[in-house]
């Protein structure tokens, strides 16, 4: 073998050699998972929210009543206010909300609406957002306001409310609040019979 054709042969190994790293190393960053989702630990939570683009670092509530959340953050997001609220007595992440309070009426956590997907695609992922888009609504409250949504998917149940803010009585500065709820499959169906005794 030639000088020249074993340069030749050492240069295409190290391409392909770093080829084969780079498409591993895209690959796992496409498949990881998103930090934040019931089930994790709570200091995976904070850290994930200290190098979100959009949720602002998770701080300890100040609960004056029993059930609000034990962290959150609030957080411009295009103008408008994004909420993350996240309910963890042990530690451990039990569930999540997101609270979207806009000018946008027509904004909403729905599977059918794009700018709502889009959200929870820009918050968790795009896996998190296709179980989303693609679970099924199993219950929703008719009476009362506001009337939660309870949706079943694949990975996780998904509890939404959309409603206008009471916080502003002026009809030209009114917002409409949108939430999302993540919580594990299994406590989907006692969180239905929860709403259904209220």
């Amino acid at each position: 073998m030639s000088h020249i054709q074993l340069i030749y042969t050492n240069v295409s190994k190290f391409q392909f050699s770093f080829l084969v790293g780079l498409i591993s190393a895209l690959s796992a960053c496409v498949n990881l998972p998103a930090a934040a989702l019931p089930g994790q630990d709570v200091q995976t939570v904070i850290r994930w929210s200290d190098d979100h683009q959009l949720i602002a670092f998770l701080m300890p509530s100040i609960k004056l009543q029993a059930g609000e959340p034990d962290l959150s953050s609030t957080s411009k997001c295009l103008g408008n206010e994004l909420s993350f609220d996240v309910w963890a007595p042990n530690d451990l992440v039990i569930q999540e909300m997101i609270d979207y309070r806009s000018s946008d009426t027509s904004f909403n956590f729905d599977p059918n609406n794009s700018a709502g997907i889009n959200l929870i695609q820009q918050v968790y992922d795009s896996a998190i957002a296709q179980d989303f888009a693609s679970s099924t609504l199993i219950y929703k409250r008719n009476n009362n306001t506001p009337r939660p949504s309870f949706y079943r998917g694949k990975r996780y149940g998904y509890i939404t409310q959309h409603f206008l803010d009471r916080r502003r009585q002026n009809i030209t500065q009114q917002r409409a609040v949108s939430q999302l709820t993540l919580v594990p499959l299994g406590q989907l169906e006692n969180e239905i019979q929860l709403d259904k005794k209220i």
